[in-house]
């Protein structure tokens, strides 16, 4: 199996030789300057402050700081790495198309094993899905039993919208490509509440203020971060199993989700993290 390094010298090849190529598409997401040598394409969230977030042209948060931890030990040096955004919609096709190596991001809600597009490792996050709502409602939407007759925003193709329908069955559904859209939806009035993964909910209210922003206390559904690879690449997805337990047992996940918790206040259940790191990729 060709790995991440040999690969992405293949990328940037044709990138030079074909810059119409599908896969070369996006490359006003990396550095102006490609490194030299080897170098590993990581696909990340842009709009999860404290998990993954670009601003003023670079990525910052839990899975970024994880996913730069992957790729210092499988080789790569920090001008080595490069980060290019993805959505929770397309990153398995972005994954095939090689516009990324491997991708670290949660994967859709529900999701708990590789599937026909993708295989991944870890998680290295367990996180759950919740409601976003406004300040002011805190008090009248306090789960999903007072979702009937509104509007509950989800991201296209997280999987969230699915745990809606299942729990409250009477609530209107309106999906958005971003979470950053739904959270605008929510503050002009055009959703009642926000559904998703519960740390990027957690980021999106530190983002704009416990004034007016509130994640709503309870647990439903699955939400698990986890490092994708392409489907069938086993032994990589393996390689990067032991780094993830690697990076529970030395302490340095503890200290991403330390340094996640001062920045949001949010704290990853104790009883799911840290996250059982999955052994089956062989």
């Amino acid at each position: 199996m060709r790995t991440p390094r040999r690969i992405l010298a293949t990328v940037l090849c044709c990138a030079l030789a074909a810059a119409s190529l599908t896969g070369c598409e996006g490359a006003s997401d990396a550095s102006a300057n490609l490194p030299e040598g080897p170098t590993i394409t990581i696909g990340v969230a842009a709009d999860m402050p404290g998990l993954s977030r670009l601003h003023d042209g670079s990525y910052s948060g839990f899975d970024v700081n994880v996913a730069t931890y992957v790729a210092n030990e499988l080789g790569y040096a920090k001008k080595q790495i490069m980060f290019r955004s993805v959505t929770v919609s397309d990153y398995s096709k972005r994954l095939n198309d090689r516009f990324v190596d491997i991708v670290a991001a949660p994967l859709p809600i529900g999701i708990t094993s590789s599937d026909d597009a993708t295989t991944f490792a870890g998680p290295y996050l367990s996180a759950a899905q919740g409601l976003l709502v406004r300040a002011d409602d805190a008090d009248t939407i306090t789960g999903t039993d007072d979702l009937a007759g509104h509007t509950v925003c989800t991201v296209t193709g997280s999987g969230a919208s699915d745990g809606i329908r299942g729990l409250q069955p009477k609530a209107r559904i309106q999906e958005r490509a971003t979470y950053l859209q739904c959270v605008t939806a929510l503050l002009v009035g055009e959703a009642d509440a926000v559904s998703g993964d519960d740390a990027a909910l957690a980021g999106l209210a530190a983002n704009e203020g416990s004034q007016y922003l509130h994640v709503v206390s309870g647990r439903f559904g699955t939400s698990l971060h986890a490092v994708s690879v392409k489907a069938g690449e086993s032994a990589l997805a393996s390689k990067i199993d032991a780094i993830l337990k690697q990076m529970v047992t030395s302490g340095t996940w503890r200290s991403f989700a330390d340094e996640m918790t001062n920045q949001l206040g949010y704290h990853p259940s104790a009883k799911l993290n840290p996250p059982t790191i999955r052994s089956d990729n062989g």
